[in-house]
């Protein structure tokens, strides 16, 4: 009822820019929910331990586009740079679609096409969605974010359950190729709400401004809680990374085909999304208030270290990886990234901007990266040793968690 009200007291001209927002952040969601199922179909093209190669060239390339990225917005017009990057993205897309078309799934050049898509999804999730939030941070203010950014978020998780079901449901009738075609509809679409938004705003008539990269990692290195959230964030995407090792071994050994792949994924992406949306809006605030942000932090981790157990006992049977799997992302969403977002409030507006940007892209990139490298080690010798470890960094994860929560309480951020 209260955003209802909200939205009836706008002015004209707010209730426009919540229109083009909220499509915004819609059509740029919906465009990354079609693409991630078949990225993770089409990773499984080749042998599964590639996949660690992945991580490390996607982490690789984060950094060189960051730096570009960064270089870029320092004499670049923010209304040019925002378009600069709709423009790269949107025509990397119809060359991926031609490809696709173009080249036998059974030749080298399908494979090589396949391992660039995946660092390609991995690198277009990074910037794309910062930048739509950015174009947000910019046209709305202060007051009017606070009332509004919740509605935009509801826009963000309808555009990924849209993007998923749409997936799970028409792959295998339409094709791969036909899904690439409405995700660049989509971000053509997000392009235009974006022009819509920003066209008489004097904000985006400036560059950024210059940023160093190394700013963040002297500001961590000053503060022992954003290093223990260094180390909370590189545990939680080892975790990530080494669910998703087992998500490739196992769905390649049970499904055969890329549509196949494409279907599962992007039904288990659907659970993961209505669950998700239906805990942050009924239970997350609730857990916050009666248990604190030290349980939002610290539970997900005990229980996904039981479920590393359980996979121990059944690998590789389908439907337990699965639960395990659907658990610890609806965990995340619901309770790992509302936490986490606390996290910065006590920070300074310095840490909360260049610090959260640099977790966020070159951290988050690199404990994947690393953590990949680690558990292809330990499968080489043994899946269940690569498991057990899974389940003893889930409990160290919870741990670090619940330091983390114990620190953000007692405000102790120096």
């Amino acid at each position: 009822m209260r955003q209802i009200s909200n939205i009836l007291s706008l002015k004209s001209s707010e209730r426009k820019h919540l229109i083009f927002g909220f499509s915004l952040v819609f059509l740029v969601f919906l465009s990354y929910a079609i693409l991630r199922p078949l990225r993770d179909a089409l990773a499984l093209t080749g042998h599964h331990n590639e996949l660690k190669w992945l991580f490390l060239a996607t982490f690789i390339t984060i950094c060189l586009f960051s730096f570009l990225a960064i270089t870029l917005s320092s004499y670049i017009k923010k209304r040019h740079y925002t378009t600069g990057l709709f423009a790269f993205f949107i025509s990397n897309l119809i060359g991926f679609y031609i490809a696709i078309n173009f080249i036998d799934r059974e030749s080298d050049m399908f494979l090589w096409l396949c391992r660039v898509f995946f660092v390609w999804v991995s690198v277009f999730n990074v910037f794309i969605i910062s930048i739509a939030w950015s174009v947000l941070a910019d046209v709305f203010g202060v007051d009017s974010s606070r009332r509004l950014f919740g509605i935009l978020a509801a826009g963000a998780s309808l555009g990924s359950i849209c993007g998923s079901f749409l997936v799970g449901l028409l792959v295998t009738f339409l094709g791969i190729g036909n899904f690439l075609v409405l995700s660049t509809l989509c971000l053509l679409l997000a392009f235009g709400c974006k022009y819509q938004l920003i066209k008489n705003n004097e904000n985006f008539s400036l560059p950024i401004g210059s940023k160093n990269p190394l700013e963040a990692i002297f500001l961590i290195a000053k503060s022992r809680y954003l290093m223990l959230l260094v180390c909370f964030i590189i545990l939680l995407t080892s975790i990530s990374t080494f669910l998703y090792m087992e998500q490739a071994r196992v769905i390649k050994a049970q499904f055969f085909s890329i549509e196949t792949r494409t279907q599962i994924f992007a039904r288990i992406e659907l659970i993961v999304q209505l669950s998700s949306l239906f805990i942050q809006l009924f239970l997350t605030a609730k857990i916050a208030k009666l248990f604190g942000i030290k349980a939002l932090l610290s539970v997900l981790g005990c229980v996904v270290g039981i479920g590393f157990l359980l996979l121990v006992c059944t690998h590789p049977s389908f439907m337990p990886f699965v639960i395990v799997m659907c658990i610890r992302r609806i965990g995340e969403y619901a309770f790992i990234k509302p936490g986490r977002e606390m996290l910065f409030v006590p920070l300074s507006v310095s840490e909360k901007y260049k610090v959260k940007n640099f977790l966020d892209s070159v951290v988050y990139r690199g404990g994947d990266a690393l953590s990949a490298q680690i558990e292809g080690f330990l499968s080489s010798i043994s899946i269940h040793i690569a498991l057990l470890c899974g389940s003893w960094l889930s409990i160290v994860w919870s741990y670090v968690g619940y330091r983390l929560g114990k620190l953000y309480q007692s405000k102790n951020v120096s």
